[in-house]
């Protein structure tokens, strides 16, 4: 295996561009993006470049991952795994309004999707553009959908039998909390 080839695997391009996107991301860029981490913006800039000699730690990448608020780094490597993340909320703070808000947004992803690949097979070829927009609103698809399943049964299910077929209304815990007849 030569030197180039290994410097690709040891930092993939999709990170980079996630780690960029999280940065690209903080209202000051790559400014406070080396503030945050108390180190320059050339040891930034140096760690992400193409065919360079440094790599960006992990470490790193969670602390602007965190202060930017978005899930950029941790998306990219859940498609990677051929995975989906499906950010957790705290439950003290969802009500039904918060689940159905969740279906809604999936619903509305799956409409967009149903465009896209209307106009994406209109000519009888998926170029890789129309590619990338279908792979990203699939994958907004899935993880909206994942974040309602998940917020519906952590709140009507009791912790020990999250899952559906566990899952009634007679042995929630969520149906006597919320004064919902049996």
């Amino acid at each position: 295996m030569d030197q180039q080839h290994w410097q690709i695997e040891k930092q993939p391009a999709w990170l980079v561009a996630a780690i960029k996107k999280t940065i690209s991301s903080l209202p000051g860029g790559y400014a406070e993006a080396a503030e945050w981490l108390g180190v320059t913006e050339d040891a930034l800039f140096n760690r992400l470049r193409a065919n360079g000699d440094q790599i960006f730690p992990m470490g790193w990448a969670m602390v602007l991952q965190q202060a930017s608020g978005t899930k950029h780094i941790a998306d990219a490597v859940s498609r990677q795994s051929n995975s989906v993340n499906v950010p957790l909320v705290d439950i003290e703070d969802v009500d039904n309004a918060d689940i159905n808000q969740r279906l809604m947004e999936s619903v509305e992803w799956i409409g967009k999707h149903s465009a896209y690949i209307r106009k994406a097979t209109a000519d009888g070829v998926i170029d890789e553009a129309e590619r990338e927009q279908i792979e990203e609103n699939s994958y907004q698809v899935m993880a909206k959908w994942q974040e309602h399943l998940t917020l519906l049964y952590r709140v009507f299910c009791p912790p020990e039998k999250a899952n559906a077929p566990g899952c009634s209304p007679e042995r929630s815990v969520a149906t006597k909390s919320l004064g919902v007849e049996k």
